[in-house]
């Protein structure tokens, strides 16, 4: 749910004794950085009340696809949530957010907008996904999963686009 989160711009409302306040979703994970422990920007006396989606034009096109071992019960190795507002067969707006490749979902908003504007095409997707893919650093054992992302990517974004929801 964090990946299809982050890609429609989720805020999410938390309250604690200081009172009330929101956290844009793409700032609620945190990296490791010097804190390793902590996974999210929550003070240790605050909850989650609300996540707010905003309105917009995806409700119809968008996608979520995830990738795993085994058929059920298990992490991404790689997840997609693609949503995509269209004005006939052209791309008026995008998002695009990758899970299982970094400590949060991760978007790239250049890439989006390099989708802007543009018709929906496989070939356009395929660009779409190698400019996201384009400064990956895999680790030793986990190279396949640039190759695997890259599928998961054009899947995600042509499903969308089509009105359909991938698993």
């Amino acid at each position: 749910m964090c990946v299809a989160l982050a890609a429609l711009e989720a805020v999410v409302h938390v309250q604690g004794r200081a009172g009330r306040r929101t956290i844009e979703f793409a700032d609620f994970h945190r990296l490791p950085g010097d804190a390793p422990q902590r996974d999210n920007q929550l003070a240790d006396d605050e909850l989650i009340v609300a996540v707010e989606l905003p309105a917009n034009g995806f409700v119809s096109h968008n996608a979520y696809l995830k990738i795993r071992d085994r058929a059920s019960y298990a992490f991404a190795l790689i997840s997609v949530a693609a949503a995509i507002d269209l004005d006939g067969d052209v791309i008026r707006d995008v998002r695009l957010a990758l899970g299982g490749v970094a400590h949060k979902p991760w978007r790239d908003k250049a890439v989006e907008a390099l989708l802007v504007g543009k018709p929906v095409t496989r070939e356009n997707f395929a660009a779409a996904a190698d400019a996201m893919l384009e400064d990956a650093q895999p680790l030793e054992h986990n190279g396949f999963k640039v190759r695997l992302a890259r599928r998961a990517i054009i899947r995600a974004l042509s499903d969308a686009a089509t009105g359909g929801s991938a698993q």
